[in-house]
């Protein structure tokens, strides 16, 4: 039915007593997809802020492991042991953090989005709980160029530790 057969039939249908207003499935359609648009600039600023969320934590993460354990690299490399071995004990243990944050991201971010999702929707427009797996696989992916950015970051800090100086410390 067209726009023009549907404004026709609306008019007609209201011109009788027994119908009081008329609403066609392609008007809600219309207004769906209004409200969903409108909706992509909080979705926009979410995910920036989730990214932003995800590199801080990662960076931190690494930095306190880094600090927490100096005197222990610094021995390590004192013993002979070359940078790369050094950065490869700590890689290790953000892969690991990063491969757990990635599985229990993806259950809590469905919890989340389903909790957003219900507080949204009105008797009149309701939004379906749909995450494609396109959704899935850029959230692992930030998460993954974030982790590599650090452990670049984490590589040269410890390439920079005072040895002597880390030693010397006392506890």
């Amino acid at each position: 039915m067209t726009t023009k057969q549907e404004k026709q039939l609306a008019t007609r249908l209201q011109q009788t007593t027994e119908v009081a207003a008329t609403t066609f499935i392609s008007d809600q359609g219309a207004k769906q997809a209004t409200a969903s648009a409108n909706l992509d600039p909080i979705v926009f600023i979410f995910i920036g802020l989730s990214a932003v969320l995800a590199f801080v934590v990662l960076f931190n993460l690494t930095s306190i492991n880094v600090s927490e354990r100096e005197r222990e690299l610094a021995t390590i490399k004192v013993l002979g042991f070359f940078d790369k071995e050094v950065t490869a004990d700590i890689v290790r243990e953000n892969v690991i953090f990063t491969v757990v944050g990635i599985v229990l991201g993806f259950g809590i971010g469905k919890l989340l989005t389903w909790f957003i999702i219900t507080m949204a929707s009105s008797e009149q427009v309701a939004f379906p709980l749909i995450i494609p797996a396109s959704g899935y696989m850029i959230a692992a992916g930030m998460t993954v160029l974030f982790s590599l950015i650090v452990m670049g970051m984490t590589h040269r800090k410890l390439k920079g530790i005072d040895m002597i100086g880390a030693l010397k410390e006392n506890e």
